[in-house]
């Protein structure tokens, strides 16, 4: 018998979000925001995540976005300092867009002239300075003089401040100054007016704000479940040919993958229950312990970093949406 108060749930999910069969979409219009109601940022100054973090601006559970395969082992962008406000970065490190309504932040290479424009099926859309509409969540083009064009996504993933400061002090961040150059917001815990109107149907495969991790392959796409998962957890998995892991760490509520590939062999990685928070993984050929960064901190294969796999962390209706025809999978230990 289904336990009342999850009954509940889905019939109040079910009234809130329209649901239809598995592999149907629905276009629609895209609802725009109101002009100058987000104001994008553009190139702040840059720093180091020590020198930002001895300021006590950022909280330890400040979620971050983290770029992972650059130098100074890439960086962090506090959400609350630089994104809930304007929702978009445009900069040398990267082209950052944060959809909060979608629960995701997309990293992107640099780019400029990026605003937020509205929602599409309750996505984000972005403009860029010729008039081209994008996904947020795609990087995809479509409507304007780049339409069918996609933006190139750059390895990262979301985390906490404290994690990210445990693993990589020495990466860069901007510079907050005293607190009060950019624009401090909280970020929202619900789902606004305007992503509801536009959202549509959504795929009845789960209820429209499930947690998942989408993962791109060279042909196909797919989405694991991330909402029940234990503290630690990794699923090993092939798609289009392509070995992948897909680590998951509940105490940062961090969803990752990389291709386990690692020279002429396949790694067998799992969640280690008795490993440090630092590396809360091994794998079963050389007992190497890795990071959630993808690197591997000791035992014979330390100092090497696994591929980055394209995923995003975000709510079902959004990856649904812009992935009709996803196939999805959980997320085993």
């Amino acid at each position: 018998m289904m336990n009342p108060s999850r009954f509940y749930f889905l019939l109040a999910a079910s009234m809130l979000f329209p649901l239809h069969a598995a592999g149907q979409t629905r276009e629609s219009q895209v609802e725009r925001v109101a002009p100058g109601r987000f104001k994008s940022v553009t190139e702040p100054p840059c720093s180091y995540c020590s020198t930002q973090h001895r300021k006590g601006l950022i909280r330890d559970d400040d979620r971050v976005l983290a770029w992972i395969r650059a130098s100074h082992n890439g960086g962090a962008v506090p959400l609350r300092h630089f994104l809930a406000g304007g929702r978009v970065i445009n900069d040398t490190y990267g082209l950052f867009f944060y959809d909060p309504d979608s629960g995701f932040v997309t990293a992107y290479r640099k780019n400029y002239g990026f605003e937020f424009y509205g929602r599409r099926n309750g996505v984000m859309v972005v403009r860029s300075k010729d008039g081209t509409l994008w996904s947020a969540l795609t990087g995809v083009a479509f409507e304007g003089p780049q339409s069918g064009q996609r933006l190139q996504r750059i390895p990262n993933l979301m985390t906490n401040w404290s994690h990210w400061m445990m693993l990589h002090p020495e990466s860069t961040a901007y510079d907050l100054f005293d607190g009060k150059k950019y624009e401090v917001k909280p970020l929202p815990t619900e789902v606004s007016p305007e992503a509801k109107r536009s959202m549509g149907e959504v795929d009845n495969r789960l209820v429209p704000l499930a947690n998942v991790l989408g993962v791109e392959f060279p042909n196909s796409r797919k989405a694991y479940r991330l909402d029940g998962l234990p503290e630690r957890a990794c699923q090993l998995d092939q798609v289009d040919g392509v070995d992948i892991a897909v680590f998951w760490y509940g105490p940062t509520q961090t969803a990752v993958a990389y291709r386990r590939q690692l020279g002429d062999r396949s790694l067998t990685l799992y969640a280690d229950e008795v490993s440090p928070e630092s590396a809360p993984f091994k794998d079963k050929e050389t007992g190497s312990r890795w990071t959630l960064a993808g690197r591997a901190v000791d035992g014979p294969l330390r100092g090497q970093q696994l591929e980055w796999a394209s995923g995003i962390q975000c709510r079902w209706y959004a990856w649904a949406a812009e992935n009709p025809k996803t196939m999805l999978d959980a997320i085993g230990k």
